[in-house]
């Protein structure tokens, strides 16, 4: 038996012992009680009636927690009863509320009793699902799949078992007219050549594999959504198990040493087609786990060759060119000469100015983003919009929403100040599938990758597959076209292709930045401009065998003008300029939502939670689907999108909600309530047991309004007004220099300047006009603002109230130790969430905490959650 399946066979034996054990326990502790109120209520006297009470719950082992809970105070109620044995003033109202205190706790424990119980049957119903369906998260499927299913499915089949051949000689002679552009080019790819072939001299005599190297493919394989949910597991076991990591090592190192003679299984790979939010399906690849590291360690390790070795090419001297005009060294004297070099706020360095925020970011995020920086590094998959602490780099959607904000910051610059605005942005239609062997062989052998590398590299493109959906008698073909579903192998061949638009690009277009995201490409600028970034990019495609995907293709021109319909070149590309649910107005130059995509997806989402069988599943499912990805693909607030964007979200999902459950009270909380009351007999479930986290007993639902609510108050209101701010900035500025030229005291002059002071000397300050001149590039008080609207806007902590403090401080209802329970270490969106409960939660459990943690069968859910989620097919 799998060590994957021995865990899950333990985990259900441990659940299924906790839940008799919370069984026995509810069952000793309500007969216990039932004879505690009947003895009370046959006593006459009312403070015996109390010590009845106390002495009863002390002896209850689970009424434990109350007695250092500041809710009920055991040990002052009993002093005051002592007290009333003497005292007449303690009257018998004191006495009664005392009784009602004393009940009122015992009746909180039958409640957390029947909430341990009830969570104890969620989890049943969970295994029972994961049992009947063989995958703890996997919902009832069609057994023949939806019509986009067998429609995609098909046109995969079209592009990878029907070979595509360009024309090597042409590509050859196009990358020689970029390559052989000049000396500074010529020289900086003759290092590129002669790195590739030390880097294959290096891979010839390394030893590879060791328990290193194994952690950080083992990691980035848990990472990806590459391997199946029982590989994960394997993969984990080896990761604590040092013999068997050794062993695998071995192994490995032999195949390394073979790589010659390495072959696929003549039998063939299984590919398994799996939905993905967005309504495409993708090939995943079930490869054999030593197979699977293998390809992974290649392929990061030439991924981390070519990604500092073309970024080594793309800084050398002379080689890409700037996307501004060079100041003119003249023009640089003269306003050291009028402005001097510290003066704040009115002359920066020419890498200060909003140029330099460009540079940096596009060098430091855009550029070959896809290939690995370093072969330790972890990060979300390409299509992955979860957050994981432990990744080292950014994810390919993380950078993308700093790409909308870059975006929209440009669009209202640019064209407060005036300038034109162009937008076009596109992708390659079924890039991964489409991608021609012979156009990566003929750039890797431009690149002097050797044959004997391009051979393996063959052999790993051309792997024999087969649909595990089409049986056991499924025939086995042969990939001839693309590269396998998103592994580093599969990125390193595309990147290398696509760096030679990058390059092409930028040559040909006179340095305007094409900021491309794997196959996911922007640029803007003067519609001139654009008009020849197209056409290098239809050239390119043509040379190289791909085609644009016209759904995700098209231009605009931005206007700010409300009212008006710009319309773009014909040269350029037709079409909305889209991303998730956001399309660009052109007429006013913000990113709006697009309902009726919203509302295809709110069915679709209605499907997937109908398709639901458990309420766990159920709950995974909104999380997923309903919270995070509908809130990544509005894109993420920042400053240049300003409140209406944010109430723009806002609205959408007061929408999605009322229209996705209108039957069933209007909202996802009243909907689970429904269910949850109809399947287990439980009413009155309040609110705060939904959404707190799993830790303190509740389900862990998610809110897309909490985010959303923690920075609203903090975002710039009007994204204008930071260009407002600037105008009025540079005014004063080119105020406070004139003064301070005119009384001779210009800050950091560079002494070797007053050699032109015969020349300047007698000449007045320069004009406004000549001291904006070069506001991108020298500007602060443009830096600043160009800044401004980069930021993300900072959260707005909720306030915590002296109630919820005392009981996040380890007492009442919150176990001692819990670190990750207390107010500090909650992040934002937890604090807001248990505070706007806390009320409600209190009162129903006397704390915050719905159940004693260690009663909760929680590694059984936590299993459920970290397998991969198969959406409805």
């Amino acid at each position: 038996m799998a060590s994957s399946d021995i865990l899950s066979q333990t985990l259900s034996s441990i659940t299924s012992i906790k839940l008799d054990e919370i069984a026995n326990q509810r069952a000793a502790f309500e007969s216990a009680k039932a004879d505690l109120l009947t003895v009370v209520n046959f006593e006459q006297d009312q403070r015996k009636k109390v010590q009845k009470l106390l002495e009863g719950i002390e002896g209850l082992e689970a009424m434990g927690s109350v007695k250092d809970s500041p809710i009920f105070c055991l040990k002052n109620i009993k002093q005051f009863i002592e007290q009333a044995h003497s005292d007449p003033s303690v009257s018998t109202k004191l006495q009664k509320d005392w009784q009602a205190q004393l009940e009122k706790a015992l009746d909180i424990q039958s409640l957390k009793f029947e909430y341990a119980s009830l969570y104890g049957r969620l989890v049943k119903e969970s295994i029972s699902v994961s049992e009947d369906n063989g995958s703890s998260v996997e919902g009832s499927f069609e057994p023949v799949g939806r019509k986009e299913m067998h429609e995609q499915r098909v046109k995969w089949e079209e592009y990878v078992f029907k070979a595509c051949e360009t024309d090597e000689i042409a590509i050859h002679q196009y990358l020689d007219k970029l390559f052989n552009a000049n000396k500074a080019v010529q020289s900086a790819f003759d290092n590129l050549w002669a790195s590739t072939i030390q880097f294959e001299e290096q891979m010839a005599t390394a030893d590879h594999f060791d328990p290193t190297s194994l952690k950080w493919v083992i990691e980035g394989l848990l990472r990806s959504d590459l391997v199946t949910d029982e590989k994960r597991k394997v993969l984990k076991d080896f990761l604590n198990n040092a013999v068997v990591l050794g062993e695998v090592a071995d192994v490995l190192n032999m195949r390394m040493s073979s790589l010659d003679k390495w072959q696929w299984d003549p039998n063939g790979t299984p590919v398994e087609q799996r939905r993905q939010l967005n309504g495409r399906y993708r090939f995943y690849h079930d490869e054999d786990l030593l197979q699977a590291m293998l390809l992974r360690y290649i392929g990061v390790r030439w991924s981390v060759h070519f990604k500092a070795q073309l970024t080594r090419f793309q800084s050398s001297e002379g080689v890409w060119k700037s996307s501004s005009q060079p100041v003119p060294s003249a023009d640089r004297k003269r306003r050291d000469y009028f402005l001097g070099r510290n003066e704040p706020g009115a002359h920066a360095t020419f890498d200060e100015g909003v140029e330099g925020i460009r540079g940096r970011h596009f060098d430091g995020e855009i550029f070959l983003e896809h290939l690995a920086e370093e072969t330790d590094e972890k990060r979300g998959g390409y299509d992955d919009d979860s957050v994981d602490e432990s990744d080292t780099r950014k994810s390919s959607q993380q950078i993308t929403q700093t790409l909308l904000h870059t975006l929209a910051t440009e669009i209202i610059m640019k064209t407060r100040l005036g300038d034109e605005m162009t937008v076009v942005r596109t992708d390659f239609e079924w890039f991964g599938p489409s991608l021609p062997h012979s156009t990566m062989f003929a750039v890797l052998r431009y690149f002097r990758v050797s044959d004997r590398w391009l051979d393996f590299f063959r052999r790993v493109l051309e792997a024999p597959m087969k649909f595990v959906t089409d049986g056991s008698d499924a025939p086995v073909m042969i990939r001839k076209r693309g590269t396998p579903i998103s592994g580093p192998l599969s990125d390193f061949l595309g990147e290398t292709v696509l760096f030679c638009l990058d390059f092409a690009f930028n040559q040909l277009t006179d340095g305007a930045r094409m900021y491309r995201l794997h196959d996911d490409i922007w640029f803007w600028g003067a519609e001139k401009t654009c008009v020849k970034g197209w056409k290098v990019m239809t050239q390119f495609s043509q040379l190289s065998g791909l085609s644009f995907n016209n759904s995700k293709t098209g231009s605009v021109k931005i206007t700010r003008q409300p009212g008006t319909k710009p319309t773009t070149s014909s040269a350029l590309p037709k079409g909305d300029v889209r991303w998730g649910f956001l399309v660009l107005d052109g007429a006013s130059g913000r990113f709006i939502i697009d309902q009726a995509n919203v509302d295809n997806h709110i069915e679709e989402l209605r499907r997937q939670l109908d398709a639901c069988k458990s309420v766990f599943d159920w709950i995974q499912a909104w999380n997923v689907y309903g919270a995070r990805f509908f809130t990544n693909n509005f894109g993420k607030p920042a400053n240049c999108f300003g409140l209406a964007h944010v109430d723009m979200m806002l609205e959408t999902f007061s929408h999605i909600q009322s229209k996705l459950f209108a039957s069933t009270g209007g909202s996802v909380t009243s909907t689970l309530k429904k269910m949850i009351s109809e399947r287990f007999g439980v009413d009155d479930i309040p609110e705060g047991y939904l959404y707190f986290p799993m830790s303190m007993g509740g389900l862990d639902l998610k809110s897309p309004f909490v985010n959303l609510y923690l920075i609203r108050d903090t975002i710039m209101k009007k994204p204008d007004s930071a260009m407002d701010q600037f105008f009025a900035d540079e005014e004063a500025s080119y105020r406070v220099a004139k003064s301070n030229f005119e009384k001779g005291r210009v800050p950091g002059r560079p002494s070797t300047l007053y050699s032109l002071k015969s020349d300047l000397d007698s000449e007045s300050f320069m004009t406004f006009e000549e001291f904006t001149r070069y506001r991108e590039q020298a500007s602060r008080d443009l830096h600043t603002a160009y800044s401004k609207l980069l930021e993300e806007p900072v959260e707005d902590e909720v306030t915590v109230t002296s109630d919820v403090a005392n009981l996040l401080g380890g007492h009442g209802g919150m176990p001692r130790g819990i670190q990750k329970n207390s107010w500090g270490h909650m992040d934002s969106y937890h604090r807001w969430i248990i505070q706007l409960y806390a009320q409600e939660m209190i009162h129903k459990f006397g704390g915050l905490n719905v159940v004693d943690k260690g009663l909760l069968p929680t590694g059984m859910v936590s299993m459920f959650r970290e397998s991969r989620f198969k959406w409805q097919g």
